[in-house]
C-alpha cells in the first residue's frame, strides 16, 4: 500500500489485505483501530465488506465500533448514498484515491481521535 510507510512513520501498525474477503477474514483474527477501504476491492467490495461487518457486529460486539474512510475515484463519491455508508455513524467520509498520502493521515488521525 502506498500509504504504509506514512501511516508507520508516524506510529501506526497497518495491516493490509489484496481483496475484502481477506480484509474480513483479518479483522475477524484481530478487530483495527481503524480501517481504510477502497470502494472496489476485488471478491468483496468496500460497500460489501462494510455490510458483512454490520452484521458481524450483531454478534461480535468488538467489532461494532470501528472508524473507516473510503477511498474512492469520483465517479463512486457521486454514486455514494446507493453505498448507505452515511447512514453509517463510524463513517469517516470518502477520500478521492488521488488524496495525498499525508492529507489522508491527518484524516486517519482525526478519525481516531473521534472514535
Amino acid at each position: 500500500m502506498l500509504f504504509r510507510c506514512v501511516f508507520e512513520d508516524a506510529g501506526h501498525e497497518v495491516a493490509e489485505a489484496e481483496n475484502g474477503a481477506v480484509a474480513l477474514a483479518s479483522i475477524q483474527a484481530g478487530v483495527p483501530d481503524a480501517m481504510l477501504l477502497d470502494v472496489a476491492m476485488p471478491e468483496m467490495t468496500g460497500p460489501e465488506l462494510a455490510a458483512q461487518l454490520r452484521k458481524l457486529a450483531s454478534r461480535r460486539p468488538e467489532l461494532r465500533n470501528i472508524p473507516y474512510m473510503v477511498l474512492t475515484g469520483e465517479n463512486y463519491m457521486i454514486r455514494g448514498a446507493e453505498f448507505g455508508f452515511e447512514e453509517d455513524p463510524k463513517f469517516g467520509g470518502y477520500l478521492p484515491k488521488m488524496t495525498p498520502p499525508e492529507d489522508i493521515l491527518a484524516k486517519l488521525q482525526e478519525l481516531l481521535g473521534a472514535a
